[in-house]
């Protein structure tokens, strides 16, 4: 398994984690899994979003009625900024509302699933972890987990199922709203300068002494991956020696934090300036 983050600015943020369906494969499909989640304020081209902080985007209109219906229905559901997708420079765009409806995750005995003690990891055995393969996004929001559905129909084989129909229902009172799920599904593009950029980062930590770093190939041409051989004052040095600049390099992880033998997430909050 790799676990993949986007490079995050050298600025202070606050821990709200994200992951969109294709990086969440390891909390669907591996179980005792704990899967590192994608910090949602990596990489904005808004630098007034810099802080990472969606917290005072105003809520879609849409987005409103439909939570307060679910939450009408007995469910705990919240509204959240869609994850901004990279435009045609790789850089993301900046969320200006809240238009996303999420709720929150349980697991197979309809309990809360709460966030692991680093904050940006999720712990779940495999019976919960195949109830939501329907799901299209997680997050964590200050150690609580939530989840988005397309729709109704997305929450089949879900702990949710038996209230499929009181779904269904304000998604019937609430025609104006949709998931923004065709954002989630855009394949992030890669320009000719990310990938020569990433190319020349490895060539530059390799002669710094850093032997393990290779060249990003295939699908991920600007994935820096790191073995579980590096431990963890060399992770340190290598975030400390090797600063990506301008360079829109992604680091991916050929594991969990259990498996590398420490929690390389705290490794990299304290590198780049992250706060919980």
């Amino acid at each position: 398994m790799t676990s993949t983050f986007n490079r995050i600015t050298n600025q202070t943020l606050r821990r709200t984690s994200a992951a969109i369906s294709a990086s969440a494969l390891c909390l669907i499909a591996l179980a005792g899994c704990s899967m590192p989640f994608t910090n949602q304020a990596s990489n904005t081209s808004d630098a007034s979003n810099a802080s990472g902080s969606t917290d005072n985007l105003t809520t879609d209109a849409n987005a409103k009625k439909f939570v307060s219906c679910l939450t009408g229905k007995g469910f705990e559901a919240q509204a959240a900024a869609a994850p901004g997708m990279p435009d045609s420079s790789g850089k993301t765009k900046t969320p200006t509302t809240k238009n996303m409806v999420m709720l929150r995750m349980l697991d197979a005995n309809g309990q809360p699933v709460e966030a692991g003690d680093n904050g940006m990891s999720v712990s779940t055995d495999s019976t919960t972890q195949q109830m939501y393969a329907n799901s299209m996004f997680t997050s964590i929001d200050y150690g609580t987990v939530w989840v988005a559905f397309k729709d109704s129909t997305a929450l089949a084989g879900s702990p949710y199922e038996s209230k499929r129909q009181d779904y269904a229902d304000c998604e019937a009172k609430n025609p104006n709203f949709s998931q923004p799920a065709q954002d989630l599904s855009q394949t992030p593009t890669y320009t000719d300068a990310d990938k020569q950029a990433a190319l020349a980062f490895a060539k530059k930590a390799r002669e710094k002494g850093f032997s393990w770093v290779a060249d990003p190939t295939g699908d991920e041409p600007t994935t820096i991956l790191i073995p579980k051989t590096v431990n963890e004052d060399e992770l340190r040095r290598f975030f400390k020696e090797c600063p990506v600049g301008d360079a829109h390099i992604t680091y991916g992880f050929d594991g969990t934090p259990d498996d590398f033998g420490y929690d390389y997430t705290k490794v990299m909050d304290e590198a780049m300036g992250v706060v919980s």
